[in-house]
């Protein structure tokens, strides 16, 4: 994203120091100086007034995304915009019986729902929380008004502001 939009400044915060220390390796090997790392969790990392935020395949790994959806809503500036990617996931287990899903729901149990737990509070949404379980949890970041804006066979887009 640096890349395609020179004038534009990226902030990314991750928990995990070294995953923070290998991006801001990237960064510099590439030559973008329109982008900084700081280690930070979700729920209380630094930074105001952004346009948009975006959470690629981590709300359902974060140990209490109901507060990190809080914080990314005041972070925003008026108007601003969050984006989540999510794994694409139905709402009930009989929607998730399909090959690709019994992966997700592998994977989950082995990496996604431990990470969670090992946070505070816990949540464990798990790789195949749905639509309506994230809408629940972003939503009760004070967010009103959110919709799926684009999905694939793997992924779901929502927007949220």
């Amino acid at each position: 994203m640096a890349q395609a939009f020179p004038n534009s400044r990226f902030v990314g915060y991750d928990f995990h120091m070294g995953s923070v220390a290998a991006a801001k390796a990237h960064a510099e090997a590439h030559g973008l100086t329109n982008v900084q790392f700081e280690v930070g969790r979700a729920q209380d990392f630094d930074g105001r007034d952004f346009d948009l935020i975006t959470c690629f395949d981590s709300l359902h790994d974060m140990g209490d995304p109901k507060a990190a959806a809080s914080h990314i809503r005041k972070a925003l500036k008026d108007g601003g915009t969050w984006m989540v990617v999510e794994p694409i996931a139905g709402d009930t287990l009989e929607e998730n019986i399909n090959p690709v899903r019994r992966l997700y729901y592998s994977a989950s149990t082995m990496i996604c729902v431990p990470t969670s737990l090992a946070q505070e509070t816990g949540l464990a949404l798990g790789a195949q929380a749905g639509e309506r379980r994230l809408t629940e949890v972003i939503r009760s970041g004070g967010f009103t008004h959110i919709r799926r804006a684009a999905q694939s066979s793997l992924n779901m887009v929502l927007e949220a502001t």
